[in-house]
């Protein structure tokens, strides 16, 4: 099950590629409306994985490591979902069964092959991809219930 860190990640990546200069974790929160803490976290597993830098002092903040059309969203969730999308079961199967013997295996086989589909999806798009399409549908404001 995904954690949601991925989306705060990738918004938090869009408004650095927009950003003329470095942004504070306080003025990234506000604008993805989560705790600067919790930001914070998924801040720097990015900057772990070298996809953004960080600077410390009264101009200090976060700016992106290289430009936002090199940064694929596949890189992004990695560095933010190392685990993947789907988790094995916390259940530990009963092994005298003949599927709670193998289940586990056979279950990795599916899970590894919907993660590589998955990051080979994400691969396709980049931070600047996403930057520009957010920025296109801002503009033409929220979607209205009817």
């Amino acid at each position: 099950m995904s954690s949601g860190r991925f989306a705060i990640a990738t918004h938090a990546l869009a408004l650095l590629a927009r950003a003329d200069a470095c942004c504070a974790s306080d003025e990234l929160s506000s604008s993805i409306n989560t705790n600067p803490a919790f930001l914070r976290r998924i801040l720097a597993r990015l900057s772990q994985a070298g996809l953004i830098e960080a600077r410390e002092g009264r101009a200090g903040g976060y700016r992106l490591a290289r430009p936002a059309k090199e940064i694929r969203l596949s890189e992004v969730y990695a560095a933010v979902e190392p685990e993947g999308a789907i988790a094995p079961s916390p259940c530990e199967p009963d092994t005298r069964c003949p599927i709670g013997a193998g289940i586990r295996r056979a279950f990795d086989e599916v899970a590894e092959a919907a993660n590589e589909g998955l990051l080979r999806g994400l691969s396709q798009k980049t931070v600047a991809d996403i930057a520009l399409r957010a920025q296109r549908l801002g503009r033409t404001g929220p979607a209205r219930a009817g």
